[in-house]
């Protein structure tokens, strides 16, 4: 067994010469086991070894004694041993999530903390390849894509699996080898939970009635999945490259480039984008990526679909963008007052506006900017402002008689929909003079009989 746990390190760079490893221990055959292999053999790698156990406080005394067990066995060693003991069936209710979920979460938290505190580059875990085998069975019966046959491997991250091509048979043979008196968890001997089912009852019945080897078949099989994974991966990594845009706050897609795609590559887009955007496809399910899908063939612009995860899909002219948050399209408002002469900072825009007086023959002579509006003081009516679109509103577009409805306008100036509340609207009490940084309205013009005339300038603030 040490023989192949050294082929098995150096074929799948598991870890080098010089490295600290935390190893996770319950006491059991399996970690006692990958233990001790790590230990003869940590002068020829140089490695320093760390143990971390929890005590689930499901058992009583005999976790204590496990416990206990793991503290003896690293002492004898002169092997640094943190011990934690947590209540992991208080906080899979707290939780809402099961048993061996909530264990699974509390041990990899402790293995983290470890990690950190002595600076050590890996975590150790024990699974072997009877776990591997259980874990494919298992999620070929809830359904499952490559992803979740190729199952567990090697080097993920920091943690590895220097037993996972190790049977647990071997495993039991080396403990009585080497006289480990590895402790026994009597729950996994009981078949009540479902890995548990897999292992004492259908696993035996298929070696009894199908096949002798189904372990090692199922461990090809995963073994040939991540193949395939990898192969799809890479070729997903250059697609995404070509369609998709990171921004700060939100995801793009173009969806002509998307819709040219395999479907087995779009999906694999999609959760992809879903992963960057969340950190965990957790509560990402098929039903989700295929409705996202659709929703981006079939929809139009400004429609816009909730996903799990508070993420949001909203459709812009040929792409969908993907934020997390709440939609605040027409919920949100501002409103500035605009005093002659003075500068205000908009927030809600980011940038700032100005206004000024200044005669016809000051106009004439002026050097024009795009930044700048101007409109004939007299014809103003009542107060100027500046607000975010509300219900209602109709604009009268410079250049065009009479007026549209301003949503109208957006939709056909190409304004995606969870921008137009940022877009600032300069206003006196009766109509809208100017869609800042889009057009102006056709009235308030300059003609001969102008006198005085109000210029209004607006300028993104400069990050």
């Amino acid at each position: 067994m040490l023989k192949k746990i050294l082929k098995t390190v150096e074929e799948n760079n598991i870890f080098k010469k010089g490295e600290g490893i935390v190893v996770g221990v319950s006491g059991g055959p399996d970690s006692i086991s990958l233990l001790h292999l790590l230990y003869r053999i940590r002068d020829a790698y140089d490695l320093n070894i760390y143990v971390v156990h929890l005590n689930h406080q499901f058992r009583g005394e005999d976790a204590d004694q496990d416990a206990a067990f793991v503290k003896q066995f690293c002492h004898d060693r002169n092997i640094p041993c943190f011990l934690y003991s947590k209540n992991i069936s208080s906080y899979s209710k707290e939780k809402g999530i099961t048993f061996e979920e909530a264990g699974r979460e509390i041990r990899y938290a402790c293995f983290y903390e470890v990690l950190e505190k002595v600076n050590a580059n890996k975590i150790a875990v024990a699974q072997n390849m009877d776990d591997q085998a259980e874990t494919v069975l298992m999620r070929l019966m809830r359904g499952t894509g490559l992803e979740g046959i190729g199952a567990m491997e090697y080097v993920r991250g920091k943690i590895i699996r220097p037993i996972l091509n190790i049977t647990r048979k071997e495993i039991e043979n080396y403990c009585s080898e080497h006289n480990l008196m590895a402790r026994i968890d009597k729950t996994n001997l009981e078949s009540i939970y479902t890995r548990n089912r897999i292992r004492l009852e259908l696993i035996p019945y298929i070696e009894k009635n199908f096949n002798r080897n189904i372990k090692e078949a199922l461990c090809r099989t995963a073994e040939l999945a991540r193949e395939d994974k990898d192969f799809f991966d890479g070729f997903v990594k250059t697609v995404y490259s070509n369609l998709v845009i990171e921004e700060k706050e939100q995801i793009k897609i173009n969806i002509g480039q998307f819709e040219k795609q395999h479907i087995a590559i779009q999906k694999r887009i999609i959760r992809k984008v879903l992963l960057n955007l969340c950190g965990d496809l957790k509560d990402i399910q098929k039903k989700h990526v295929q409705n996202l899908i659709e929703f981006m063939k079939n929809s139009s612009t400004g429609a816009q679909i909730d996903l799990p995860k508070e993420v949001i899909a909203i459709l812009q002219y040929g792409d969908v963008i993907l934020k997390k948050g709440k939609d605040k399209t027409g919920q949100d408002f501002f409103r500035y007052d605009i005093n002659i002469g003075d500068e205000i900072y908009i927030e809600e825009m980011n940038g700032y506006i100005s206004s000024k007086m200044i005669d016809l023959e000051e106009y004439k002579a002026s050097v024009k900017s795009k930044y700048d509006m101007y409109f004939d003081a007299k014809q103003l009516i009542g107060n100027l402002f500046i607000r975010n679109r509300k219900t209602g509103d109709r604009f009268n577009p410079f250049g065009l008689d009479g007026s549209k409805k301003l949503k109208d306008y957006f939709i056909d100036q190409k304004i995606p929909k969870d921008q137009r509340d940022q877009v600032g609207l300069v206003c006196d009490d009766e109509n809208i003079l100017w869609i800042t940084g889009v057009r102006r309205s056709n009235k308030y013009k300059i003609d001969k009989n102008t006198k005085n005339i109000v210029v209004l300038t607006y300028k993104e603030k400069k990050l």
